[in-house]
C-alpha cells in the first residue's frame, strides 16, 4: 500500500514538473493624452509625476504619455477620457465647463482675487463638490496645476477705471465674461476664434483681448496689444483626469500612488505660475509693453456687478453650485 501511495505522488511530482511554469503578470499600460509644449513648467511637473509613479509600480502598472496632441487636444480631451478613448488625459478647464459646469464655480470672472485663494477652493468641501460632479460625467480627478491669472491687453489703452471699459470690444469665449462685460457697457465678441485674435487686434477689429500673462507673451498677443492692464480676472487651471469606471477597477493602493505623487505636483505649479508671470512681466516691460493694475477701488467695483451673474449661475446650476459659490466666497472674505 505504501509503494502505491510513493509511485502515485512520484506520478503527480513528474506531471507537474512537465507542465509550463505560469507566465508573471504582464505591466498594465494605462495610456496618458497630453498637450502643451514639452519645456512648460507643468509638462515638466507632469514628466516627474509619471517618472515616479512609473517607479513605484515597476512591473504592474506604467503610465505612458502620448504627447503633443497626438491623440487628443485640449478641446475634446474630457470628452474623449469620459469615454474611455484613453485611460488618463490633461485637461484644459476653461474646455469643458459645459460638460461639467461645477468646474465654472472656481472660474467665476472676478471671483478670486488671487491663486492662493483659488488652490484654496480645490481642497475641503468645495474639492468634494467638483469631484462628485466630475464623476457624474465618468472623470476622475487626479492633480490640479495651475496658471496664471487672466488680464486684459489692450491696442488702446491700459484700463484705469470701469468707465474705460465702456464701448470697448474685447474678444472673449468666455459667456460668463461676455454678460459681466455688457453689464460694464463693454462691447464682447465671441465670433473670432482664438487662431484669428492676434489679426483681428492687429487691424483694430478688436480693442482688446481677455488673456494671460504668460499666455499673451508666447502668443505674441503683446506686438499687437502693447496695454496690459493687471486684472485678475480668473484663474485657469489645468487637470489630468483619468476614466472613472477604469479608475475603479485599479487595486487601491495602485489609485493612492497614482493621486499622491500627483498632488505632490500641485504645489510645484502654484509656485511656478506665480514666478513666470513676474518673469514674463518683466519681459513685456523690456520690449515696451506698458503694464498697469486697475486699482483695487475699480475692480472692487466690478465684483458687485459680477455677482449678480455669479447668483444666476449658481441658482441655474442647483443646490451644489450654491453651495460652492458660497464656500468660495468665504474664502475669499476670510483671506481679506
Amino acid at each position: 500500500m505504501m509503494k502505491k501511495i510513493a509511485l502515485t505522488v512520484l506520478c503527480l511530482v513528474c506531471a507537474a514538473a512537465l507542465l509550463p511554469m505560469a507566465a508573471p503578470a504582464a505591466e498594465v499600460e494605462l495610456k496618458l493624452a497630453t498637450w502643451g509644449p514639452p519645456k512648460h513648467f507643468i509638462a515638466e511637473a507632469r514628466a516627474q509625476w509619471i517618472e515616479e509613479v512609473n517607479k513605484a509600480l515597476a512591473g504592474r502598472y506604467k503610465i505612458v504619455d502620448y504627447p503633443g496632441g497626438q491623440l487628443f487636444g485640449p478641446k475634446d480631451m474630457h470628452l474623449a477620457v469620459a469615454k474611455g478613448q484613453v485611460e488618463l488625459g490633461l485637461v484644459l478647464q476653461p474646455s469643458m465647463l459645459a460638460m461639467v459646469p461645477m468646474l465654472q464655480g472656481v472660474y467665476l470672472p472676478f471671483a478670486f482675487d488671487n491663486l492662493d485663494q483659488v488652490n484654496q477652493a480645490y481642497s475641503g468641501k468645495t474639492l468634494e463638490i467638483i469631484e462628485k460632479a466630475m464623476e457624474k460625467k465618468n472623470l476622475k480627478l487626479i492633480y490640479v496645476s495651475y496658471t496664471d491669472g487672466v488680464q486684459l491687453f489692450s491696442n488702446k489703452k491700459n484700463i484705469e477705471t470701469v468707465e474705460d471699459l465702456k464701448g470697448l470690444r474685447i474678444l472673449s469665449a468666455s459667456p460668463i465674461f461676455s454678460e459681466i462685460m455688457v453689464k460694464l457697457g463693454a462691447a464682447p465678441d465671441t465670433s473670432i476664434p482664438y487662431t484669428e485674435q492676434y489679426m483681428a487686434l492687429q487691424r483694430k477689429v478688436a480693442d482688446a483681448m481677455a488673456a494671460s500673462t504668460v499666455g499673451g507673451y508666447f502668443e505674441k498677443t503683446h506686438e499687437v496689444a502693447p496695454y496690459l492692464t493687471k486684472m485678475d480676472m480668473s484663474f485657469a487651471t489645468i487637470l489630468v483626469v483619468a476614466n472613472l469606471k477604469t479608475w475603479k477597477k485599479l487595486p487601491q493602493d495602485v489609485q493612492d500612488t497614482i493621486i499622491t505623487l500627483g498632488r505632490q505636483k500641485t504645489p510645484v505649479s502654484l509656485a511656478m505660475a506665480k514666478g513666470w508671470e513676474q518673469k514674463f512681466t518683466g519681459d513685456m516691460e523690456k520690449a515696451g509693453v506698458k503694464i498697469t493694475r486697475i486699482p483695487d477701488a475699480e475692480r472692487d467695483k466690478i465684483k458687485q456687478v459680477s455677482k449678480e451673474v455669479w447668483n444666476n449661475w449658481a441658482k441655474k446650476n442647483g443646490k451644489d453650485a450654491e453651495e460652492l459659490l458660497n464656500l468660495s466666497l468665504q474664502i475669499v472674505t476670510a483671506a481679506n
